[in-house]
């Protein structure tokens, strides 16, 4: 097990979280959809959760933690911004929720499937990717009630 890729692995994830975390906490202030506003928040809650575990798992490791989000996350927040005030803001947001945990989805299978670790630090990815996988199914759920409403 080399310990660095280890840490460079869970710092990749540990970012994403944290450009989620600052994305569903800006767009629950910002959506009308009272079940898309809890799901948001929900999932803030759980990124939160997540990237606290991230941070004591590298520390654990010798490693430093990123600190926050990265430069393409705060770009693609600024232009969820900007798209939801020109269209159907929770439809924008819900469109770019499935996007962000399909990504992240694929992140946590990458460096679960690439990188050897020992087998906390596996079983602890293995459950935030299960909390992000059920996520998502809540999510499409959501997608689905949310045009029967608009039609």
């Amino acid at each position: 097990m080399n310990t660095t890729v280890v840490i460079s692995g869970l710092n990749d994830i540990l970012t994403r979280s944290y450009d989620a975390l600052k994305g569903y906490q800006e767009a629950a202030s910002n959506v009308s959809d009272t079940k898309l506003q809890k799901w948001l928040s929900d999932n803030a809650n759980i990124r939160n959760k997540a990237i606290n575990r991230l941070e004591s798992e590298i520390k654990l490791l010798g490693g430093t933690p990123n600190d926050g989000s990265s430069f393409l996350g705060t770009l693609h927040r600024a232009w969820i911004d900007f798209k939801s005030s020109i269209t159907e803001g929770d439809r924008v947001v819900l469109t770019e929720c499935l996007r962000g945990e399909e990504y992240a989805l694929e992140d946590y299978n990458r460096v679960l499937d690439e990188i050897p670790m020992a087998m906390s630090t596996t079983l602890m990815l293995k459950d935030q990717r299960q909390e992000i996988e059920e996520s998502l199914k809540a999510l499409r759920i959501l997608e689905t009630t949310l045009i029967v409403t608009e039609a």
